[in-house]
């Protein structure tokens, strides 16, 4: 699609409630994906110095094909990414997308016990906390509420409990696009997605602040005003209560049971604690020059707490105030801050500043070449009529199911059993059918001769996927990643 079309999409005349929110509810969308797609080929880069060995050029400004080593230390393979592919972040965001009800409330089971589970196939760049709980929801047993998965590992992760990092918050951006003039029905969606993966208050905080932050700058009504985002956003988190609802009482009360302290506890040292960072950094971020400095202060660039699910909102918080919007601008400076989590932060950064100035602030060269982008179209487009009390939420997003699908050759199988092709119709159980653009396969880094094989897929309903199926000669098989691609976990290759 050209240029001069996709601009001329986004002026067509406003008759419809949607079509008045449908602006800014796609400029939140897209500006994310776009922003989490740049992100992406540089959240593994070391410093200046590696960005230039690898690419030859001292920033990032625009999409590139490029590679990385994945699958953690002991099945790693290089996985190729084209230029505009999106990482999880937004694979997840998408999940959410389509989680949602006609009035804008969150089908939680859908999401828990469907997009969870079969994304683990799919998945790429994900990190070990998302990793773990969708690994928990996969058991047929298990119940959104109650995912006190415990898993530890040599990085000293305890569990749920003291999952606090973003992987909550970087997938509400259509919870809060949806409801831009219900808070209490984003908010509520917030809790109950969040706490089926993460279960530390920093994480939850973190997504409730990123959704509201949302959802001020898709109502912003002055069009030549910027908002006092961090202000609105302090202002928000001081009045925020627990959240009265029998889920999530039932699941504060595990949570309590399990625990020397208690969430109440954490929570509002959580939330005093960032009302502090919004006041001592966020407020008075306004020096351009200074962004990696207030970036440092939020606690970015430390390995321990990169991906904090605070700390990654609170840095793009201070992104937008210092650039007052400007979508460009403010994503390029983001995904440039080496050491960080810069697809997370980016994508924070692209659906606020996205959300503010609408669809036609983020630039023609990155929507043209983004993957999938007709499907994040209609997203938007489904998003803004549930906004406006007359869409049908997730289920327009999804194929309706005839017999005519189910008797195609199931994905999964095929790929399993190794007989999958170029060009062969195929059928997955929540995309529906789609078409096998391309079949590889590659050696996994060891000994035995394991090798890994990967099929992309395009789905009739407009989403691509690269689905994988890793074979092991003892006769072992298994489906899912066996590691995560957790901050640092990644090695990007020349």
């Amino acid at each position: 699609m050209s240029e001069l079309q996709i601009v001329d999409m986004v002026k067509a005349p406003v008759d419809r409630a949607e079509d008045a929110y449908y602006p800014r509810v796609a400029g939140g969308l897209i500006g994310a994906a776009a922003a989490d797609a740049l992100g992406w080929i540089t959240e593994f880069v070391r410093g200046p110095a590696h960005l230039r060995k690898l690419y030859g050029t001292d920033r990032v400004t625009e999409y590139r094909s490029w590679e990385k080593t994945t699958g953690g230390r002991f099945n790693a393979y290089v996985d190729y990414i084209s230029k505009g592919e999106y990482s999880d972040d937004t694979q997840l965001t998408l999940a959410a997308a389509r989680s949602l009800l006609a009035d804008g409330s969150v089908d939680i089971e859908h999401f828990a016990k469907r997009e969870l589970p079969l994304w683990l196939d799919y998945a790429r760049g994900a990190g070990g906390t998302i990793t773990r709980g969708a690994r928990g929801m996969a058991r047929k047993s298990a119940v959104w509420n109650r995912n006190f998965y415990s898993e530890g590992d040599a990085s000293g992760f305890r569990g749920y409990r003291s999952a606090g990092a973003n992987g909550a918050a970087m997938r509400v951006g259509p919870l809060a696009l949806a409801n831009i003039t219900r808070r209490e029905q984003a908010a509520r969606g917030v809790w109950r997605t969040a706490i089926v993966t993460h279960g530390h208050p920093r994480a939850i905080l973190g997504a409730l602040m990123f959704a509201e932050a949302v959802r001020i700058c898709a109502g912003w009504k002055p069009d030549n005003a910027v908002p006092d985002l961090a202000a609105e956003v302090a202002g928000y988190v001081e009045s925020l209560e627990l959240l009265s609802d029998p889920d999530l009482s039932e699941w504060l009360g595990i949570w309590n049971s399990g625990s020397d302290v208690t969430f109440e506890h954490v929570w509002e040292e959580t939330r005093r604690e960032v009302v502090v960072a919004l006041d001592e950094t966020v407020r008075r971020a306004t020096a351009r020059s200074a962004l990696a400095h207030y970036f440092n202060e939020l606690g970015c660039f430390d390995r321990a707490t990169r991906g904090s699910g605070t700390g990654t909102v609170l840095a793009a918080l201070a992104v937008f105030q210092i650039f007052g919007g400007a979508f460009e601008d403010a994503v390029v400076a983001t995904i440039n801050q080496l050491g960080s989590d810069t697809d997370t932060i980016g994508g924070f950064v692209g659906a606020l500043c996205g959300a503010l100035r609408g669809y036609e602030a983020v630039p023609p060269r990155w929507t043209s070449e983004l993957q999938d982008y007709e499907y994040f179209m209609r997203v938007a487009a489904e998003l803004a009529r549930v906004c406006a009390g007359v869409g049908l939420g997730g289920s327009a997003l999804l194929p309706q199911r005839s017999g005519n699908m189910t008797s195609l050759p199931d994905l999964l199988q095929r790929l399993r059993r190794k007989q999958i092709a170029k060009g062969e119709r195929v059928y997955h159980e929540l995309f529906g059918p789609g078409w096998v653009e391309s079949v590889d396969s590659q050696r996994l880094r060891r000994k035995d001769g394991a090798k890994v094989v990967f099929a992309f897929v395009q789905f009739d309903m407009g989403q691509t996927c690269k689905f994988r199926y890793m074979e092991f000669p003892s006769h072992r098989s298994q489906s899912r990643l066996p590691a995560s691609e957790g901050p640092g976990q990644g090695e990007l290759r020349l």
